[in-house]
């Protein structure tokens, strides 16, 4: 040990190995000493490294000392010489400061005192002073890494399934992509397993070995919710960005276990937008809902970029779904599951509008049931209600890819009423395989496909107008498909990832954004955990019993 005095009269011992002693130059005698005489609470200032050249040099508050050398204010508060110096002046209110440098010789020196594990926590939490201070390191914008979350890829692929297995290929194909890792899952499900086969893709089931390796950037492809700790992202990726796919679960309250839930997932999507550094969505549509609901946005943060739409052709496998009895007539497919907003009661008004126009044709519903938010008990209605003998109606449930390429392509026409969307596949997926749709001109679906033919509204005679011509004039039928097949010509995975990647290189030479700390908190996610969850929709009962006797008291 060695000592010396402050420029106020401070006593300071240093502790460190005898060797070392020499780092402890006069200069930084001065500075390290005028550190002390700012404040007489600081117990402690320990000489820091950093291999980050890009980091400040500054002091800044940590739990305990760390470094190669470590001076020690001397007190009648705590007593130096002991082994628990340094917690028992923590347990008197006094702080332990690190000098952060850069300095060579500083870096180069064994340490004495490893950082407590609070300190090393909260070095990549962007809330916190050891963060801000470490700044980032520059990404190499010409061989980026990427970490990908795949939770979202569970046993059935739909719409939101396929953004992440059509893009994934097509991103890793782009020359300024390195390496992509993709986290979330132990193991991708069959109809994921080939994004895999590209050589710069590789799974990584065990979330906790990815957390030790940070790659540039790390994309989370569908919208963030309680099935994904945010509070992990900063780990495993320099930058995060995130693709919102629609506000449908923020503006539909019963797609959630209770009103207390619905507010949790709200609040959650707004934190999240503030929090990541970049944001895609799949329509300029989705980003203008979004501005509207978190309008503190940075706009040169947000990008629209639409999906490709070339992910199923002609050559795509179809085999017919084995719960679809045979029939002379044919039939009208309306594909999707049953969440209210896709409007299947409404899809079966409109055919029995075109049943009454003299038409014969049958009707075939094919998608999941959900649990909330389902159109089922009016679809069962209506169906048990129906006489008409032009058409007979089939609900089937899931239905595979391959099954369902097998009724796009053979449907006479796809009707596709939804309310809400973020994008749409259906009628361009229809459109790939030669079969016209009808859907209401609004919003994406308007934005995307250019159409002026259209219903204008949710007008069942409308509707049964359009797929009546649909169903009766090939020439109008074929321009619908034309029309379409422009769009998917325009629309494209590779050029969805060029954008992407174009995107993705924006940000990675933009700083973290300034609200990035709220992603160091789970609480939000733990909030909408809990609210959602199933003890929580259980004692709801209670929580009213108790709320009504508080209120009589």
């Amino acid at each position: 040990m060695t000592e010396f005095k402050t420029r106020k009269g401070n006593l300071i011992t240093v502790d460190g190995d005898p060797d070392l002693l020499a780092l402890l130059t006069l200069d930084r005698i001065q500075t390290i000493g005028d550190r002390f005489d700012t404040d007489p609470r600081i117990a402690s200032v320990s000489i820091y490294a950093t291999t980050n050249p890009h980091a400040n040099e500054t002091f800044l508050r940590a739990t305990a000392p760390a470094g190669c050398l470590i001076a020690i204010n001397q007190s009648d508060l705590f007593d130096p010489e002991t082994q628990d110096w340094a917690t028992a002046a923590s347990h008197r209110g006094l702080w332990h400061d690190w000098w952060l440098t850069t300095a060579n010789d500083i870096r180069k020196a064994p340490v004495i005192a490893e950082p407590h594990a609070i300190d090393l926590k909260e070095l990549g939490d962007p809330s916190g002073s050891h963060f801000n201070a470490l700044k980032e390191t520059p990404i190499d914008t010409n061989n980026l890494t990427l970490t990908i979350d795949v939770t979202w890829l569970g046993p059935h692929e739909t719409g939101a399934q396929v953004l992440t297995t059509a893009a994934i290929p097509a991103i890793a194909d782009q020359p300024t992509i390195a390496s992509i890792r993709l986290v979330g899952l132990s193991e991708l499900p069959g109809y994921a397993q080939h994004v895999t086969d590209h050589p710069k893709v590789t799974l990584q089931p065990n979330s906790q070995e990815a957390l030790h390796i940070q790659t540039d950037l790390i994309w989370y492809p569908n919208q963030i919710d309680q099935r994904v700790d945010i509070s992990q992202s900063r780990k495993l990726g320099k930058r995060v960005i995130t693709t919102y796919l629609d506000l449908i679960a923020y503006d539909i309250g019963k797609y959630h276990g209770d009103e207390n839930s619905w507010a949790a997932y709200r609040a959650t999507q707004r934190t999240i937008a503030l929090s990541v550094d970049g944001i895609t969505t799949i329509s300029a549509d989705v980003a203008k809902r979004l501005y509207q609901e978190v309008p503190r946005l940075d706009t040169k943060r947000i990008q629209p970029i639409p999906l490709g739409l070339d992910h199923i052709t002609t050559q795509t496998i179809k085999e017919k779904p084995q719960g679809l009895k045979p029939s002379i007539r044919p039939f009208i497919l309306v594909l999707g599951n049953d969440f209210q907003h896709k409007n299947r009661d409404f899809a079966i008004d409109v055919w029995q509008q075109v049943l009454e126009l003299g038409i014969n044709v049958d009707l075939v519903l094919a998608g999941l049931h959900v649990k909330s938010s389902s159109s089922k008990e009016q679809e069962s209605i209506k169906l048990k209600k129906h006489t008409n003998l032009r058409g007979e109606a089939t609900t089937l449930g899931h239905v595979s890819s391959a099954e369902r390429a097998w009724l796009l392509e053979n449907a006479a026409a796809v009707l596709y009423p939804s309310s809400a969307e973020g994008f749409g596949f259906v009628p361009y997926e229809a459109a790939i395989l030669g079969t016209p749709s009808t859907f209401t001109n609004f919003g994406p679906l308007k934005e995307i496909s250019q159409l002026t033919t259209t219903p204008t509204s949710w007008n069942a005679t409308e509707y049964a107008t359009d797929l009546t011509h649909l169903l009766t004039d090939p020439p109008f039928a074929q321009q619908r498909v034309s029309e379409l097949r422009e769009v998917i010509g325009a629309r494209t995975w590779n050029q969805f990832a060029q954008e992407f990647t174009e995107f993705a290189t924006k940000i990675a030479t933009m700083p973290t954004v300034p609200t990035s700390a709220v992603t160091s908190s789970t609480a939000a996610n733990e909030l909408a955990a809990v609210l959602s969850s199933k003890a929580w929709r259980a004692t709801a009962p209670i929580r009213k019993l108790k709320s009504r006797s508080r209120s009589k008291s």
